[in-house]
């Protein structure tokens, strides 16, 4: 049966463990990297249109190893111990169109005889770089045969101290780009390449780590130059913007200058002050990427920089990880920026001091098309600006990492395509507003580094928006309050807000968004992964690594299982949390093990075993030794809730006997909280529960009492304790009787004689009439009934009589009875 295979990879093992490759389009790779090579294999399908060759140890490539293999299109022979090459070695391969012999031990002057790239007449790209390892102080003239590679375009090389290119090298008539790899050059004159085509558009010269010293007119040949790429050279900038003499007053792609500057006290070359006379070259050419980041540029002359003569020709500039401050002539730049109309990219970070590993920008025009990478390296007054107003075409906008910058109160975006919004740790403690006219095209926005809390209410509703970044915003700080500043990007696909001190998200805190699919909350401080997720529908990867996590709830796993389920894809980042391995954690452990989204450190984690005296041990070793770690947790929860109902039952009985021996209080209690209810409602008010009328004979009975009374909660009024001095007497007690509830006569003896107790009767008279007072108590004390005043004789069906008694249980009696008529 024939197989036809379209859109797949078909993965064939042949007798030199090569691997063969079908591709689309009927292209079929061999990769034969790292097998232990000595020589070309000659059991490889003919037909095949790569070959590589890497990591093996060909030391040198005989007359007609490849003539086999004529439809080869690209052949890689990196990374082998090439010495030498046989003048046929590449005899056959007429349609090869790229060549790679990199990082081998090919010498310029003796491994390439005549002839060797005659059969490549078809061959564009040639990369014999990295071969010089070592310095060499010796004159050293390029022998190699390139004026046999007719159609060259592009030539990757090394750079020796002192080159020889010879006249040869000038019949590349089509050779655009010229590329240095291994730099080993110290001075570069005037005719060091005069032996080059003219017609050479791109140059680069890079990682030239060895001191260069340049003459003006060096790039005199290169009369055709778009692109000068010098990066990490060690050129110093001033010379570097020397030799751009040739170039004055013409067009260019690209000049990048990054990193060029060290200091050299020798030279007298260190720290970069650009001055007018600097800039005289460089400001006659209309440039489109500019790049002069790390170069520790610490000031601006006379508004050097704003002495471009066609500001609308640059589409990128990129000044990043210099020490100059704008401050002098901030306005006056931003005037001068609003003139570069078709400025796409922006990048002023990491000023005015030298950070840790800053992240520079390369930026490399290629034709039309626009390739941007971000590269890590190692490595005054505030003046108000009113308002900035960026270019329309600008779409790479980024201020980072700024010291002591200009505040800004207002950017326009007037029409604007940008896309990538950038202004994230900058010491200010104003943050622009973002106005917006005309439709926004803003996909990628990044604050971080600045108080969140000053950025509320400074963004228009981005409703393109797909990321936004906001580490080290201190957002704890809007998350207090329960405001959010997320309402204004409403269609965010990614969400960064690590590093900010968040211990908890309230319900509200991350607003609506409905379409977020990654979330980054690690670095934080969060016990507990927060229970607001559970209303996110679109997420699917979700980041709280670095946090003190000591388990995730039943509810945040079961989401999580969801999600998968729903969108068939999950990524959790775990790591570096609190994790117990515990009996109340088994059920989480066992999970991690089990659940099918992607885990980081492949769902292997550090935990604390209690069981081990504290000692931590991974996830995998305690699920693998499950029952020997969680074997008792069965019993423990049975003796948990044995414990439990015997605490229960335990706590029932006491109750239960405190109620009994209370119940009188209880009932009492009961009965006095209704009765103050039925008060309020008909608006009485009393002061005092009892007011007490005695004589001095039944002083010690009083006091007795009033202890009794008052231990029960009871307020009592007594003449000798409560009067107020200064107060007539008469006022007083009625008064005091008009604000009792209850009213107790103490009727001993010598109440015959006290007229003050005729009195407090009458007024018990009068206030029992006003329906005001409610039980008027009689206790006779060492008196028979017969000797009771006659004034009680009209209200004694109201009286309450208690004849008090001298056995010590009728006494008992007594007081009860007394306390459940006051109740």
């Amino acid at each position: 049966m024939e197989m036809y295979w379209i859109g797949i990879l078909l993965f064939v093992c042949i007798d030199s463990k090569c691997i063969i490759k079908h591709e689309n389009h009927g292209y079929k790779e061999a990769l034969c990297m790292n097998q232990g090579l000595t020589s070309v294999p000659a059991d490889l399908p003919q037909d095949i249109t790569t070959l590589d060759l890497s990591y093996n140890s060909i030391s040198n490539i005989t007359g007609g190893e490849f003539s086999m293999y004529i439809y080869l299109q690209d052949l890689i022979i990196n990374r082998n111990v090439l010495e030498y090459l046989d003048s046929s070695a590449f005899s056959g391969l007429r349609l090869l169109r790229r060549l790679s012999m990199s990082r081998n031990n090919l010498q310029l002057d003796t491994s390439y005889p005549l002839g060797v790239f005659k059969p490549l007449s078809n061959l564009l790209e040639l990369d014999i770089s990295r071969n010089i390892k070592y310095d060499s102080k010796s004159n050293i003239s390029y022998t190699i045969p390139v004026n046999e590679l007719v159609n060259i375009e592009e030539l990757s090389i090394d750079l020796v101290a002192q080159p020889h290119f010879g006249n040869h090298f000038r019949d590349m008539k089509n050779l655009q780009k010229l590329r240095f790899e291994f730099c080993h050059v110290r001075y570069l004159h005037n005719h060091s390449f005069s032996d080059m085509p003219e017609n050479i558009t791109e140059l680069h010269m890079s990682a030239c780590y060895r001191f260069v010293v340049t003459e003006t007119n060096v790039l005199g040949p290169f009369s055709n130059l778009k692109t000068l790429n010098l990066t990490n050279s060690n050129i110093h900038l001033t010379r570097g913007l020397n030799i751009l003499y040739p170039l004055q007053n013409k067009n260019m792609d690209n000049i990048l200058f990054r990193g060029i500057t060290n200091n050299v006290a020798e030279l007298d070359l260190g720290a970069v002050t650009l001055t007018t006379d600097d800039m005289k070259y460089i400001s006659t050419i209309c440039v489109k990427t500019l790049d002069l980041s790390n170069n520790d540029i610490v000031s601006i002359k006379n508004q050097s920089l704003l002495s471009f003569k066609f500001p609308e020709c640059f589409e990128n500039i990129l000044l990043s990880g210099n020490r100059f401050a704008m401050n002098n002539f901030a306005i006056n730049f931003f005037i001068f920026f609003g003139k570069m109309r078709n400025l796409k990219l922006f990048d002023y970070s990491y000023m005015p001091i030298q950070f840790n590993n800053p992240v520079y920008l390369n930026v490399y025009i290629k034709g039309n098309n626009q390739s941007l990478i971000e590269e890590r390296e190692d490595g005054g007054g505030v003046n108000i600006i009113p308002v900035i107003i960026p270019p329309s075409q600008i779409e790479y906008f980024r201020i980072t990492h700024i010291m002591g910058v200009n505040g800004i109160k207002k950017i326009i975006l007037f029409k604007s395509r940008l896309r990538h919004f950038e202004i994230s740790y900058v010491d200010t403690y104003i943050f622009p507003e973002i106005s917006i006219v005309g439709n926004n095209h803003i996909q990628y926005l990044d604050i971080s580094g600045i108080n969140s809390v000053i950025t509320i209410g400074k963004f228009p509703v981005l409703k393109h928006l797909r990321s936004l970044i906001m580490k080290e915003s201190k957002m704890y700080d809007v998350l207090r309050t329960n405001k959010t500043i997320l309402k204004w990007f409403p269609n965010i696909r990614t969400l960064d807000i690590s590093y900010n001190f968040i211990w908890n998200i309230p319900s509200d805190g991350l607003g609506e968004l409905r379409l977020l699919n990654h979330l980054n909350l690690s670095h934080n401080m969060l016990e507990s992964v927060p229970e607001v997720l559970l209303s996110f529908e679109s997420i699917t990867e979700l980041d709280v690594s670095y946090n003190l996590l000591t388990t995730l709830k039943r509810s945040i796993r079961n989401w999580i299982d969801k999600q998968y389920q729903k969108h068939g894809q999950f990524r959790l980042y775990l790591n570096k949390n609190s994790f117990i391995c515990s009996c109340d954690t088994k059920d989480f452990i066992l999970w991690i093990s089990k659940n099918k989204a992607i885990l980081d450190q492949n769902g292997n984690y550090t935990c604390l075993v209690p069981k081990d005296n504290g000692r931590t041990n991974y996830t995998e070793n305690i699920v693998n030794s499950y029952q020997e770690y969680f074997v008792e947790c069965d019993d423990k929860i049975w003796l948990k809730i044995g414990s439990s109902l015997l605490a229960s039952l335990i706590f029932i009985i006491i109750c239960a006997t405190l109620c009994y021996n209370l119940r009188r209080r209880i009932i009492f209690w009961f009965y006095r909280t209704l009765r103050r209810m039925q008060e309020e409602a008909i608006n009485v008010n009393f002061e005092y529960d009892v007011y007490v009328s005695y004589s001095d004979d039944g002083t010690q009975f009083v006091k007795e009492l009033t202890d009794m009374m008052e231990n029960c909660g009871l307020k009592i009024c007594c003449e000798d304790r409560d009067f107020e001095a200064g107060v007539p007497i008469a006022d007083e007690k009625a008064r005091s009787i008009h604000l009792s509830r209850n009213i107790i006569f103490l009727v001993t003896p010598s109440i015959v004689q006290n007229e003050w107790s005729r009195f407090e009767i009458e007024r018990a008279k009068f206030e029992k009439l006003s329906k005001e007072l409610q039980k008027i108590i009689v206790i006779t004390q060492g008196i028979s009934l017969d000797e009771i005043p006659v004034e009680f004789a009209t209200i004694w069906n109201k009286v309450n009589l208690i004849v008090w008694p001298n056995e010590e249980d009728e006494i008992a009696v007594a007081w009860k009875k007394l306390l459940l008529w006051l109740f």
